[in-house]
Parts: C-alpha cells; sequence; structure tokens
C-alpha cells in the first residue's frame, strides 16, 4: 500500500511540474477528450451505417431507431453538413474510410445541386437527382461552402478548393445586399426575393468563411470574413446597460430588428452561444471580435443559462417577457461549444465548472445510450415527452468534438 501512495504522490507532482512547464497542460486537461473522441466515433460509426446511397448522396431522415423515413427530396442543407461530418472525422479517424464517404458526397453535390446556368447551387433536388427547388438560399450556400473548404484543409484534393473558391465568388456577387448582410433567398437567377432579414445565414457564412481562410489563406476568404463580422459588429449587436450585447434573430429588409415578440422578435440563446465561439476563433482576422465574443457570452450566460442542472434555454424576447426555457438538443451542443472555447481563453474556472455541468446534462440526456446518435429534444428531459422520434444530423455535435480534440492538442 505504501509503494502504490507513493507512486500516486511521484505521478501527482510530476503532472504539477509539467503544468509549471506547460502553462496550457491544466488548460487542456479539462476538456473531457475521451469522451469527445468517444462520441464523435459513435456519431459517425451509425451516419456511415445508415446514411451512404449509392449514388454518393446521404439518407438524412430516420426514426431514433435508425429505420429509414420518406425523403422525397434532397436538401443541400443537410447534404453539406453530412459532408462536412465525415471529413471532420477522418482528421482524427484517419483509417475508417471517412474520407472516400466526404469526397462522393462532395462530388454528388457538385454534379447534381450545383446549377450549371448560373452557378451557386439549387436548394433541393429530387431522389433522381433533378432539381426540385431552384431558387437559392443563403444559409444552404454558408454549408455548401463550409464542407468544400474543410474538405479541401483535411483531404488536400485542389478540385474542392477550386469549388469552394468558386462559390465564394459567386456569393459573394449575388448574395450580400446593399446594408451589408445578406439576403435569406434569391431566385434562380439571384433575383433577390424581398421578405425579412435574418443573422442565421450571416453566422454561418462566416463561420464557412474562417474555414477557407484557414484552408486556402486565401486574402478574399479573410475580407469577406471580415466583411461579415464587421456587419454584425457594428450593425446587428444590441449593447445592453451592463456591458453584454446580444444578436437579435430577425429583422425588416432595413436591417432593423423587430421590436417585440408579437411581430416576431426574438433573441436566440443558442445562436447567441454560437456567435461566442464563432467570433472568438474570428479573432485572427479581427481583434475586436473577442471582444464582441466576450460581451455576447456575458448576456447568453445571464440570460439563458442553466446555473442549477447545467445547460441554456431557447428564447429571449426584446421587449421583456417571460425566457423561453425549453432545453433543446443543438443549444446544448453550441453551449458546451462556446463554454470551452472561452474557458480554454481565460481559463476562468466559474466557465469550466459549466462546461462540466453541461456535458453532464448531454451525457446524461442528449446522447442516446439505448439507439445510439442523439436524442431530437425540443425541451428537455424526453421522458416528459419533449422529444422527437427522429435522429438530428450530427453537424452541431462533429463541430463540437472537432473543437475540442483540436485545443486539447493545439
Amino acid at each position: 500500500m505504501g509503494l502504490n501512495i507513493n507512486r500516486r504522490s511521484a505521478l501527482a507532482l510530476l503532472a504539477a511540474l509539467a503544468a509549471c512547464s506547460d502553462p496550457d497542460a491544466r488548460i487542456r486537461n479539462r476538456i473531457d477528450t475521451g469522451w469527445h473522441r468517444d462520441d464523435l466515433e459513435a456519431l459517425l460509426l451509425h451516419w456511415h451505417d445508415h446514411a451512404l446511397r449509392p449514388d454518393g448522396s446521404f439518407q438524412l431522415a430516420f426514426n431514433r431507431a435508425w429505420q429509414p423515413l420518406p425523403q422525397a427530396e434532397l436538401e443541400l442543407i443537410g447534404q453539406a453538413r453530412l459532408v462536412y461530418a465525415f471529413a471532420a472525422g477522418h482528421e482524427f479517424i484517419p483509417d475508417a474510410g471517412y474520407l472516400k464517404v466526404a469526397r462522393r458526397g462532395a462530388d454528388y453535390l457538385l454534379q447534381r445541386f450545383r446549377d450549371p446556368v448560373h452557378g451557386g447551387f439549387f436548394h433541393t433536388v429530387g431522389a433522381d437527382g433533378t432539381p426540385r427547388a431552384s431558387i437559392k438560399r443563403a444559409y444552404g450556400h454558408a454549408f455548401a461552402l463550409l464542407a468544400l473548404a474543410e474538405l479541401y484543409r483535411i483531404g488536400g484534393d485542389v478540385r474542392y478548393r477550386d469549388a469552394a473558391l468558386q462559390a465564394w465568388r459567386e456569393i459573394e456577387l449575388n448574395f450580400f445586399d446593399p446594408a451589408g448582410g445578406l439576403y435569406n433567398e434569391c431566385e434562380r437567377d439571384f433575383k433577390p426575393i424581398p421578405g425579412a432579414r435574418t443573422q442565421n445565414p450571416v453566422m454561418h457564412m462566416f463561420e464557412a468563411l474562417l474555414a477557407l481562410r484557414e484552408a486556402t489563406g486565401d486574402k478574399m476568404a479573410e475580407a469577406g470574413a471580415r466583411r461579415l463580422g464587421d456587419f454584425v459588429a457594428y450593425k446587428l449587436l444590441q449593447g445592453q446597460a451592463e456591458g453584454s450585447a446580444h444578436i437579435p434573430e430577425w429583422y425588416g429588409e432595413d436591417w432593423k430588428p423587430l421590436p417585440t415578440r408579437e411581430a416576431g422578435g426574438y433573441i436566440d440563446l443558442g445562436h447567441q452561444f454560437e456567435w461566442s465561439h464563432l467570433l472568438a476563433t474570428g479573432a485572427v482576422v479581427s481583434p475586436i471580435y473577442s471582444q464582441v465574443a466576450e460581451r455576447v457570452l456575458s448576456y447568453a450566460l445571464a440570460a439563458g443559462y442553466d446555473d442549477i442542472d447545467g445547460g441554456c434555454g431557447q428564447r429571449a424576447f426584446p421587449d421583456g417577457g417571460k425566457l423561453d426555457t425549453r432545453k433543446g438538443w443543438w443549444q446544448q451542443a453550441e453551449c458546451l461549444h462556446a463554454l470551452m472555447v472561452a474557458a480554454k481563453e481565460t481559463a476562468r474556472n466559474d466557465l469550466w465548472r459549466r462546461y462540466e455541468q453541461t456535458q453532464e446534462l448531454i451525457k446524461k440526456q442528449l446522447v442516446d445510450a439505448e439507439h445510439g446518435g442523439w436524442r431530437a429534444a425540443e425541451a428537455l428531459p424526453c421522458k416528459s415527452g419533449g422529444c422527437q422520434d427522429v435522429q438530428p444530423d450530427p453537424y452541431h455535435m462533429v463541430r463540437l468534438h472537432q473543437a475540442a480534440l483540436k485545443l486539447a492538442s493545439g
């Protein structure tokens, strides 16, 4: 027994000395890399086993038990998200064949979704690969750009670099509105479709441009990320008296936030956490983004974090009123992602405590130990009937795990 105690003491001393010589070691050790890797592997294994179709496209609709559900059309968003997920998976699980799957998916996307006449990507194609909805949506283009950029970064095939850069040139030419944001939808020939604006495609285009910049070093991609980041920081950001800030969800065509709950205005709390970690990552483009990230995270924690059970709610409202405190599945992934990134940057124990608390919530209530995947929760706990009998696509979870494993090894 004495030898075991001495051995433990020696190991503890060595760990302490290592932390002193490597200040980041203590931070890395707070990230539960075992769980992040295990859940990433489990998610991608199930999607690999069930989603692949002979033509390179993906079946995306499943019930909780992974039985296929009818899927008359293929949507650009989901197809691109699976390409991204498998490409990212290859970075950490290189012997599972995921890169080949991602390339087949990207080739299908470029062959079937790409508009050979006007450029860009159709919103949906039929099961036979022919266009169904020929409108162009900025949100879907953001994920196509993300998938192609990530596939090039990880696999090195210049075809996907060239396709990503071409996609960005077409996006920049056709989707930006005069105010500096993005049109939500355009006709096939990129004629803008009138309607309200939302921050969501702006956020994901910013994400995709950061990925394209990282993958290629392209200065136009960096300039595009700066253009959108500045639009958010100087136009959309709404400051609070105590110093925090939030980014509303919906706007009129003039990019003025919808003012009341009745008018459709709200603040999506999951998106505040998502913006927080994206802006922190975007500090490589502009140092001001890290300050904005801190303000947005401060708002999200104060307005929507559950310090008793962990996790975050769904919505706050610009004119006050009761918060929507329901806990949805993807919001918890983004909450955990933001807490982890901010904790790594600041070494704040309160953020690490919330990271660990929210991780436990996810492990106990969202990871589906019976069937695999995550539970499609609209309102936790699932035992109260707040979960759908479907499999949510793995984009948010893969993005979370990818960030965790990179932070832990960087």
